[in-house]
């Protein structure tokens, strides 16, 4: 008895060890299930099956020959066990019922007892499931059926009476009401026992098991549920075992099981080979197809039969001619190589310039054409719309100081926003030859250098400069030779409406 406590206590606590804090990880079989890919996890099952006695008025005692049928009546020759089930999966490999039982049980022995007896009783445990099948075979093997051992703990509420053979007299009761001394009469055989306030006597039960059942469709199951319940008590047959004359010594061998204490027997037991029939919940519920393929896009399996990490679909690993193909399917079109260029260093790309080889250093418009700056500078008039003005600054290697030959130009700019209104956007680059974090801070440099010089020259609105430093991933020159790094090595100005 103390193996069969123990092993309910086992497998309730690794339910609940296993489920305790679990995540959404699919990697975890005994995670709590509530991942992306939603499973349906409640059912209901109801039981039907013969229950068989094992104590000290066992079911069969065949030497000699128990319980005669003129001392049976026809509604009592068989035992019957009716059971109801609540079924929560709360993860591919454990699960939880509440389990209801009803049913009658029999029994006798002619050999020192001469008895036999009738119970009556009703039942609910809390039962933890282990799935036996995918831990033996793995989730993907005998996907249509699934072994569970359960076990678990609840109470029974019991009424037993036991009979005579051969006369039918009553010799002993689980225990007696008041209903039934008032029956009997005040100078009956009961005169004068304990009276039990309870109709029912009451043990605690531990139930374990063996269920296999097989998925017929999406939403039914049928199977086989065996179930031994071993009970806390000895007087389930209303006999306690052991010197049994004390029972007889009182009332003409009518007793009050209850007024006495355990015998030497072991304790009762019972035994109950069910057919079940099981009805899942859930919308849109499906089950796999023979091809053993999960795909949650049709419909929602049940954690009882899937394993969640059966509906994660493995990252494919593209090979380099699949790259490749992917690369070439998703390139965009070729565009004109001469709005990456920029000959003259003016910042106008060659596609749009209409000037493309004006003199280093020369101050342009939008479309490239040489101006004379300080002509516009002089023309203007205070407020006046901006004009699509380019012009570069270019640094030596590695540095980020303003050469002496750009002052003037500088100047007359500080003019120009201040006489219209005008933003100027100062954009950074510099060459390929240092790495990409290094380039970006000192084009940053670069164009903070610039920016530092017009507010010391006198910019009346410092937030109208607006600047961005972009590194060496704008090239207007090729950084293979030292006449394209000079070029990338630049800060343009862009005045902007």
């Amino acid at each position: 008895m103390r193996s069969i406590r123990c092993l309910s206590f086992v497998v309730l606590a690794g339910m609940l060890a296993g489920n305790a804090g679990a995540q959404t990880d699919p990697y975890r079989p005994n995670a709590l299930y509530e991942g992306p890919n939603k499973l349906n996890t409640w059912s209901i099952s109801v039981r039907g099956g013969s229950p068989q006695f094992y104590g000290d008025l066992r079911e069969y005692d065949f030497w000699p020959a128990p319980h005669p049928k003129e001392y049976r009546p026809a509604s009592e020759r068989g035992a019957v066990g009716f059971g109801l089930d609540v079924n929560k999966q709360l993860s591919h490999l454990f699960g939880a019922s509440l389990k209801l039982d009803a049913g009658n049980l029999r029994g006798a022995k002619s050999r020192i007892y001469n008895s036999y007896f009738r119970a009556e009783y009703f039942q609910t445990a809390l039962v933890g499931n282990i799935n036996m099948k995918s831990l033996l075979f793995g989730p993907r093997k005998l996907n249509r059926w699934k072994i569970d051992l359960h076990a678990g703990f609840g109470v029974l509420w019991f009424k037993s009476t036991a009979y005579e053979i051969g006369t039918g007299r009553i010799k002993r009761m689980s225990n007696i009401t008041q209903e039934v001394v008032d029956m009997d009469g005040p100078n009956g055989p009961y005169a004068g026992l304990d009276v039990s306030p309870k109709k029912r006597s009451n043990a605690v039960v531990f139930p374990v098991g063996l269920a296999i059942a097989y998925e017929l469709s999406p939403r039914f199951d049928i199977g086989i549920d065996f179930v031994l319940n071993n009970v806390n008590t000895e007087k389930l047959d209303a006999t306690v075992g052991g010197d049994n004359t004390s029972m007889y010594d009182r009332a003409g061998n009518r007793g009050n099981i209850q007024d006495y204490k355990r015998g030497n027997s072991d304790l009762d037991k019972f035994a109950t080979p069910y057919l079940t029939l099981t009805y899942k919940f859930g919308k849109n519920a499906i089950k796999v197809g023979r091809d053993k393929v999960w795909d949650s896009a049709k419909g929602t399996y049940n954690l009882r039969y899937t394993d969640p990490r059966l509906l994660y679909k493995p990252e494919k690993i593209l090979s380099m001619s699949e790259i490749d193909s992917i690369a070439k399917a998703n390139r965009p079109k070729d565009i004109d190589p001469r709005l990456l260029i920029d000959s003259d260093n003016d910042g106008v790309s060659d596609y749009f310039d209409k000037q493309p080889n004006t003199p280093a250093g020369s101050i342009v418009s939008g479309s490239g054409v040489a101006i004379d700056f300080e002509q516009i500078v002089n023309s203007l008039t205070p407020g006046q719309a901006c004009l699509e003005i380019f012009a570069n600054v270019n640094f030596d290697s590695d540095k980020s100081v303003i050469r002496p030959e750009y002052n003037e130009m500088l100047t007359r700019i500080v003019e120009l926003l201040n006489r219209t209104n005008c933003r100027l956007q100062l954009t950074g680059h510099a060459d390929r030859r240092s790495s990409d974090r290094h380039n970006i801070t000192l084009s940053e440099r670069r164009v903070q250098a610039v920016k530092n010089y017009l507010i010391k020259a006198g910019v009346a609105n410092p937030s109208r400069i607006l600047t961005e430093a972009y590194g060496a991933f704008k090239p207007i020159g090729d950084n293979t030779t030292k006449q394209g790094q000079e070029k990338n090595r630049r800060v343009e100005l862009r005045f902007l409406p």
